[in-house]
C-alpha cells in the first residue's frame, strides 16, 4: 500500500536524522566498545543481518499462524533478531559492555513513525486492535470501532525519547550503561500489553506468538540491567 510505503520511508528517514542529531549531541562517534572502524562495518552488518531475519521471520509466522498467506515484516521480530546478532558478535569479539544507546533514538523514531503508517494503511496492514467502546475507536471501514493500537504504540515510544532526552544530560553515566535495556524493557512491556487488544491467535498458554517474543525481551533486559548494574 502505497500510503504504508510513504511511511516506511518517513520512519527510515527520521531515524537517521535523529540518530546523527543525538549522536553528534552528546559525542556518541561510534557504538560503545567498539574501537576500530573495521568492526564497526562488521558489527553493523550484523545487525541488519538480524534485523532483516527477524523482521521477515517472525512477521511471515505470525501472518501464517493467523491463517493467511504471503510475507510480512514485524519490527518486534527485527528488533529480536538483532539483540542475537548483538550479542552473538559481541561474544566472539570480546565486547562485554552495552554497545546499544547509539541505536536508540534511532529505533524509537521508526518504530513511532513506522506505526503511524500501520494506523493510516487500515484494515489491510493487520495490526489494527479489537472492538472497542472508548470514544477514541477508530473504524477502519468495516464498520467496528476498534483499539488504534497502533498509535498507542507510537505514543509509548515518543514518551520514552522525551525521558531519554530530558533525563540524559543529568544521568549521562546510566543511560550509556543501560539506556538501550531500558528501551527494550519498554518497548517489549508495552508490546506485550498491546497484543491483548489485537486479533492475533494464541500459539500456547493463551498467549500470541509476539507475546512470548515479548517476553524473551523482558527477561533479556531485566538480566541485563541487574547485571550491568551489579558491574557498575
Amino acid at each position: 500500500m502505497i500510503i504504508h510505503f510513504v511511511f516506511d520511508l518517513l520512519a527510515l528517514a527520521s531515524s537517521v536524522l535523529v540518530s546523527f542529531w543525538f549522536r553528534r549531541k552528546v559525542g556518541l562517534a561510534r557504538p560503545a566498545g567498539i574501537t576500530q572502524p573495521s568492526q564497526h562495518h562488521y558489527y553493523l552488518l550484523a545487525l541488519l543481518f538480524g534485523l532483516v531475519a527477524g523482521s521477515t521471520l517472525f512477521g511471515t509466522l505470525n501472518l501464517h499462524l493467523a491463517g493467511q498467506s504471503g510475507v510480512a515484516k514485524s519490527m518486534l521480530g527485527g528488533v529480536f533478531g538483532a539483540i542475537v546478532a548483538a550479542e552473538t558478535f559481541k561474544h566472539f569479539a570480546g565486547i562485554r559492555q552495552s554497545t546499544g544507546l547509539y541505536f536508540v533514538p534511532g529505533l524509537i523514531m521508526l518504530i513511532a513513525v513506522g506505526r503511524i503508517g500501520c494506523f493510516l494503511a487500515g484494515l489491510p496492514d493487520f495490526t489494527y486492535g479489537t472492538e472497542t467502546s472508548l470514544p477514541w475507536g477508530v473504524d477502519f471501514g468495516d464498520g467496528i470501532r476498534r483499539h488504534p493500537v497502533q498509535l498507542y504504540e507510537t505514543f509509548t515510544m515518543f514518551a520514552l525519547l522525551a525521558v531519554l532526552l530530558v533525563s540524559y544530560p543529568r544521568q549521562p553515566a546510566f543511560w550509556q550503561r543501560q539506556g538501550f535495556y531500558v528501551f527494550v524493557l519498554v518497548y517489549a512491556g508495552q508490546r506485550f500489553a498491546w497484543e491483548f487488544i489485537k486479533p492475533y491467535p494464541p500459539v500456547l498458554a493463551g498467549l500470541n506468538l509476539f507475546q512470548w517474543i515479548s517476553l524473551a525481551l523482558i527477561v533479556y533486559a531485566l538480566f541485563m540491567l541487574n547485571r550491568s548494574q551489579n558491574h557498575g
